[in-house]
């Protein structure tokens, strides 16, 4: 060993040849404005390249190109800008161990859609393309050849079309967003195979059809976002052993009311239902049991019956919106124990009787809490302190009770 010059043994490995070239076809077609080997002078772009060329040893000695970021991300990543002219070189296809793929606001110039040919990058885990107001094709079923995929993100961009049957080939898929497109159809049942998905995001898109029972299955999903589209029906949800945490089924067309099922997913934290006008049925009293949630919108989603009393026994309870539904009955006094609750919206129901808030609480909810247009709701504070001290009730959109608590005295504009 003491023979080795020392200045060899510390030199950087040398990188690909084939690749090294390649690495300057892909900046180039991104961005053509920039002289990307005048910036990034010698033949290994591995270690003096840009800083989102990234690279591994491979087993033959040599470094290869493992992952690249293209595009804006923030002022604080400098990855290689993209050009309004930018494109995918085919060149890209010659790095054999690419395991990350990301194109970041990139495209934005000339309407394009993404190649088929990614699809031969059989090392990808993750590929992404993320805001390209340019991307309006559709998505390539030839994506689903990706069997090695982990995380396919393709949100922001102006993607059309279905989803392709052939991403329920992904077996290995654990993250799947294609939120914020311009996609239509219906769900496709095959997404139903993906038994390692964790999550699925599908939201802001035109999405329509019922909600398949085979994707509401799925066992390992912790986070679920099928709002703001048109998908109709009644729900099947996952099983008991699911680990949902995030469920936001939100402006769509459901039916049904909320399914029995839910009961059984004791680790939900995250739950939301509003602007569903024909979900119909009532608030269930196993959200109680739920304890760990901490957030539940139901608004607007045609609700009727009463706030069940068991809502007033989850700890960690912070946001509850049941508004603009058909509520009846009284607000349960379960209600104003929760501790953790800083925004409580019971507005535009028919709720009646009076409220069980003390001063304290109206205080510390302040402008979060909001009851009004509800006609039969008044006030009565439930110490001992006078009434006077709550000073105007006008902006909670309620007046006080009468003595007997039945009815409302000089009632504001509710």
């Amino acid at each position: 060993g003491s023979s080795l010059d020392y200045a060899a043994v510390n030199e950087d490995p040398a990188m690909d040849a084939e690749e090294a070239k390649a690495v300057f076809d892909v900046l180039g077609a991104i961005n053509s404005e920039i002289d990307w080997r005048a910036l990034f002078p010698g033949d290994n772009p591995c270690t003096g390249g840009p800083h989102g060329v990234n690279c591994d040893l491979s087993d033959d000695g040599k470094l290869r190109v493992v992952e690249l970021n293209l595009g804006w991300v923030s002022d604080s990543v400098n990855n290689p800008p993209c050009a309004a002219n930018a494109t995918i070189h085919r060149s890209i296809l010659k790095f054999s161990r690419l395991r990350k793929l990301f194109f970041y606001q990139c495209f934005f110039g000339k309407p394009m859609g993404i190649p088929p040919e990614v699809s031969q990058l059989k090392s990808l885990v993750h590929l992404t393309f993320q805001d390209n107001s340019a991307l309006t094709e559709e998505i390539p079923p030839q994506l689903g050849n990706l069997t090695s995929l982990e995380r396919l993100v393709l949100t922001e961009n102006r993607l059309v079309g279905s989803i392709p049957a052939e991403m329920g080939r992904l077996v290995n898929l654990k993250q799947l967003v294609l939120s914020h497109n311009l996609l239509s159809g219906s769900i496709p049942i095959s997404l139903g195979g993906l038994s390692k998905l964790m999550i699925l995001d599908l939201s802001s898109n035109d999405l329509s059809g019922p909600f398949p029972p085979e994707v509401g299955s799925l066992s390992s999903l912790e986070k679920m976002d099928l709002s703001s589209n048109r998908i109709q029906g009644g729900l099947v949800l996952p099983s008991s052993t699911s680990p949902l945490r995030f469920l936001d089924l939100s402006y769509n067309n459901l039916s049904g009311g909320i399914p029995g099922s839910m009961a059984a997913l004791a680790g939900l934290e995250n739950l939301f239902m509003r602007g569903n006008p024909l979900l119909g049925g009532g608030v269930p009293g196993f959200l109680g049991n739920l304890r760990g949630l901490e957030m539940v919108a139901l608004s607007g989603s045609g609700l009727s019956g009463p706030i069940p009393d068991s809502i007033g026994s989850l700890p960690r309870l912070n946001s509850l919106a049941l508004d603009g539904n058909f509520l009846s009955g009284g607000v349960p006094a379960s209600l104003a124990g929760l501790s953790a609750l800083y925004h409580l919206n019971l507005s535009s129901n028919r709720l009646s009787g009076k409220l069980p808030f003390s001063r304290q609480f109206f205080s510390r909810l302040g402008r979060n809490l909001v009851v009004k247009n509800n006609s039969g709701l008044c006030h009565v504070l439930i110490d001992d302190e006078r009434n006077d001290a709550l000073g105007d009730l006008n902006s909670f959109g309620i007046a006080k009770c009468e003595d007997d608590g039945s009815s409302l005295s000089s009632s504001p504009s509710v």
